[in-house]
Formats: C-alpha cells, sequence, structure tokens
C-alpha cells in the first residue's frame, strides 16, 4: 500500500546543530500517529519541516505522491497537508468565524469561505462561539479553533501540535473525541504531538520516539511503552508495560 505520507531520511541542521537526524518513517491514509519525545528532541521541528516552515537539509518529503521539501506552507497546505501550532495563534482581535475563514481561503472563495469556516466549527462543537472575539475565547476553545481553522484547509493530513497542552482530564476527554471522530467520520489522518501520555497512548495507533533529533522506535503504544530505549530516554520506569 503506497503511504499518504512518505519521510526518508530528513536531517535538519541549523548552523552547527544538528536538529533532526536522517529520520524516516511513513503514515498511512487513516491512520492516527503520535509523536512523542523529550523537550527539544526534534518534535517540532519534524513538524515543520513537514509544513514547510522548515526546510529540510537532506531527505524527501513525499505526501499524497508529490515532492514537498522545499514548498511554501500554503502550497503544502493545498496538497492536503496542514498543521496548528503549539501556542495558538489565532488572529487577535477578530472574530472565531473569521480566523476560520482565514483557513477557508486556501481554498475557496470569500462567499464559500463563510460556509466552509461554519462547518468546522460545527465538527469541533463551536459552532455557537463562532461570533466570539478569539481573545475571550478559553485556551480549550482556542485549541479547538486551530483545529476547526486547520480544518478549513480541507486537509488529508493534520499535524496536530501539543492541542491538549494545560487542559482539565474532562476538557481533555472532549477533545480526544472530537479528534477520532475527524479521522472515524471525516477520514482525516492525524500525526500528534503529545506530552500527556495518556491521551498519546489512547488515541494513538502507533507511536513514533525521538531523541536527540534521531528517531529511536516505532511502534504500537504497547511495544513503544515497553521499549528499554524509550523508557531510558523518555517514559521512566513508572511507564513500562507489565
Amino acid at each position: 500500500m503506497t503511504a499518504l505520507l512518505d519521510v526518508a531520511g530528513v536531517t535538519v541542521r541549523f548552523g552547527g546543530l544538528t536538529a533532526l537526524s536522517d529520520v524516516t518513517f511513513n503514515v498511512q491514509s487513516g491512520e492516527i500517529v503520535g509523536l512523542i519525545g523529550p523537550n527539544g528532541a526534534g518534535k517540532t521541528t519534524l513538524f515543520n519541516s513537514l509544513a514547510g516552515l522548515t526546510r529540510p537539509t537532506e531527505g524527501r518529503i513525499v505526501f499524497g505522491g508529490a515532492q514537498m521539501k522545499g514548498l511554501r506552507p500554503h502550497r503544502i497546505a493545498r496538497h492536503g497537508m496542514t498543521k496548528t501550532f503549539q501556542n495558538t495563534a489565532l488572529f487577535p482581535g477578530m472574530s472565531l468565524r473569521d480566523n476560520v475563514v482565514i483557513g477557508a481561503l486556501c481554498r475557496a472563495s470569500l462567499k464559500d469561505a463563510r460556509g466552509i469556516a461554519d462547518e468546522c466549527l460545527a465538527k469541533v462543537g463551536l459552532l455557537k462561539d463562532a461570533d466570539s472575539d478569539v481573545d475571550d475565547l478559553t485556551f480549550p476553545q482556542k485549541a479547538l479553533g486551530e483545529v476547526a481553522r486547520a480544518l478549513a484547509t480541507g486537509p488529508k493530513l493534520v499535524l496536530l501540535d501539543e492541542v491538549m497542552a494545560a487542559l482539565t482530564p474532562t476538557e481533555m476527554t472532549a477533545i480526544m473525541a472530537s479528534l477520532r471522530a475527524l479521522r472515524d467520520r471525516d477520514g482525516i489522518t492525524l500525526m500528534i504531538v503529545e506530552h500527556h501520555m495518556r491521551a498519546i497512548m489512547e488515541l494513538s495507533e502507533r507511536i513514533l520516539v525521538l531523541n536527540f533529533g534521531k528517531l529511536i522506535a516505532n511502534g504500537t503504544p504497547q511495544q513503544v511503552s515497553a521499549d528499554p530505549q524509550v523508557i531510558a530516554a523518555y517514559l521512566g520506569s513508572s511507564h513500562a508495560a507489565h
């Protein structure tokens, strides 16, 4: 089966610092794939490389059969791969709807973009808040607003960068349900960077583990949680599979 996303030998250097080193993996259409690792492991650099915000020094990124390396972020988004931001990057002083409209303009006229925006807000349970100023939203609402804006671009794959940071367990459960629905109902493939281990283990069918810019594990949650390298680098002995 041809992978939706095929990453081979991706290396990113910033001067003398190697942020990613020979990272290779693929993602199949319809998967939910987690990405974990210690702070500074290269997770956000990898997502930025996939989304066109950082240009890899070496390697290839093939998405939907097309080469993405070197394309600008808006071109990659039009191919169907987009990301959310770790620190929510909604435009201040604007309504939630208008923020999502901006994402829809990637593929639609202004007239059609409003309808797309409302559809995407409804998918994440925020249509009732569409007219709210984003400055007045709670953090969970802003996180879901980021997801709605990403959905408005018409993606096949969404890269979710810590959308569950600073959430209560109840809020996390609700967002996890929304993310599962995006895959199960809408067929959207998800890659998720997340520090909440409960969320990543429950949501992901497969987990990639980065450490010092290198991919040290790629397997099911059960395989990864029992991997001695992963336990030593990130999880700690309390997370070892029993």
